[in-house]
């Protein structure tokens, strides 16, 4: 076992049941191990990538709503 893994376990140590099932289920949600197979190319999307996707109608004039979005903000023109 590694220094690093040594120092984890040691920093579990004294943590409550709650504690240690959340750490576990964020380890298992976003940690993967490290020889684990990466697949690359267009098979992977990032989360929140929404390139090449027509989700605004052309027609429609987002700079329209300028005002209503700095009022909204507080920002006042300068």
């Amino acid at each position: 076992m590694s220094v690093l893994q040594s120092r984890v376990i040691q920093s579990l140590d004294g943590l409550s049941e709650d504690n240690l099932q959340f750490l576990l289920d964020m380890i298992q949600r976003f940690m993967k191990p490290a020889n684990e197979p990466k697949i690359t190319g267009s098979a992977i999307r990032k989360i929140g990538s929404l390139e090449g996707q027509d989700l605004i109608d052309p027609d429609y004039d987002i700079d329209e709503c300028n005002d209503e979005i700095a009022e909204m903000f507080g920002v006042q023109d300068r």
